[in-house]
């Protein structure tokens, strides 16, 4: 019997120590500032009143395009928690140095992933800035140079940080997602940044962490505004959205079109490919350079996310003269190799006679003096893909 107690008793244990997990975990997700926050009731209304806010939640627009992809390796269990060799760069990423001064008229720097800065019309346009881990998780696994679930960037060689960008006219963001969204670069920003223009629900977000409403302007689809001669429309995707565990597609995401006298440019954001892109293409092209997504694409979210043929396809539908791979480069978001999406675009590209732009990171370049060298080679063995 006192065996039966005592087994009974460490059970009781671990009941509470498991209690205490759930309960610590709750009170993390309600005040740790990095989940973000829920829209005020005027807001609320705003999305409740959206032609695709149903039953609570935001949909996508439906789509007859069928992503059949029966070549492509599903996931397994082991894939979650291995790291295969070439997963990652084996050593810093070649970058290029990259100071605010740098980004004159005309110009474009890539800062990784999704994070573009651009100078039009003599006003700074900054996309999807992250520049920390892109996972609300404590760090661990430090022995790695990047992980799939602690969500820490690649290293690079010249790491670029938020005191080396210029002051900032508007910053866009396409959804919610922490590789799109980083609560410590919005703080780091903000006091540099004159305007956010970002999706219904996001706003909330950007409040808690210390912007000011009168400096965040929030678009459903096919909201367009005019702000300094540059002409904003926001457009779907096909995606998702969501910072915590309860509150999935509660905010908007989408893409973004960018049109002034010099330049129509579009920015992808996240998203699976559809016939959307040559709707917008016929209604908002011909564009002078699209950035669109290429990478952490699985079989298994293949419709939330592009492979990088069908990130060619987007281009051509899009009516598009340059396309500009981004969503690759910095973080392990997937389980293909690191390199396998600029391997795969360019071949596609090239195949489909698609002009594409592959500088490295932190590279200034504009339209006309394109970078296409292969940066990427250098780091390891090639692969065929």
């Amino acid at each position: 019997m006192e065996i039966f107690f005592a087994i009974v008793n460490v059970i009781k244990y671990l009941i509470y120590i498991l209690l205490l997990i759930i309960v610590l975990i709750f009170i993390y997700l309600n005040v740790a500032p990095v989940f973000g926050s829920s829209p005020d009731k005027e807001t609320q209304k705003t999305i409740e009143n959206s032609e695709y806010f149903v039953e609570g939640k935001f949909r996508n627009i439906k789509t007859n395009y069928t992503n059949f992809r029966s070549t492509e390796k599903k996931a397994t269990f082991k894939d979650w928690f291995s790291q295969p060799k070439d997963k990652n760069p084996l050593k810093p990423l070649p970058t290029a140095k990259f100071h605010g001064e740098d980004l004159k008229e005309g110009k474009f720097v890539w800062l990784g992933h999704s994070t573009i800065l651009m100078k039009i019309e003599g006003k700074v346009i900054m996309t999807d800035p992250v520049f920390n881990r892109a996972s609300p998780l404590p760090s661990f696994n430090s022995k790695s140079n990047s992980n799939f679930i602690n969500g820490k960037p690649f290293v690079f060689e010249n790491p670029i940080i938020v005191d080396d960008l210029p002051n900032i006219d508007i910053v866009i963001i396409s959804h919610d997602h922490y590789d799109h969204l980083d609560y410590k670069a919005i703080k780091a920003l903000s006091d540099r940044v004159n305007q956010f223009f970002v999706p219904l629900g996001v706003g909330a977000h950007l409040q808690r962490w210390g912007v000011e409403k009168n400096r965040i302007s929030e678009f459903d689809w096919y909201d367009g505004k005019e702000f300094m001669n540059i002409e904003f429309t926001f457009a779907p995707s096909l995606h998702f959205s969501g910072r915590g565990l309860t509150n999935g597609n509660s905010t908007l995401w989408g893409s973004w079109i960018i049109k002034s006298s010099q330049l129509n440019a579009y920015f992808s954001g996240d998203g699976g490919f559809s016939e959307t892109f040559k709707e917008l293409g016929n209604q908002f092209g011909p564009f002078d350079i699209a950035f669109i997504e290429n990478g952490a694409y699985n079989v298994d979210w293949s419709s939330v996310h592009m492979y990088p043929d069908e990130a060619v396809q987007a281009n051509i539908d899009l009516q598009s003269k340059i396309l500009f791979p981004i969503h690759w480069s910095k973080f392990d978001l997937a389980f293909h190799p690191w390199d396998e999406p600029i391997i795969r675009i360019t071949k596609e590209a090239k195949k489909r006679n698609v002009t594409i732009a592959t500088p490295m990171i932190g590279e200034v370049f504009d339209l006309d003096n394109l970078p296409k060298t292969a940066w990427w080679e250098s780091l390891r063995n090639p692969v065929k893909y």
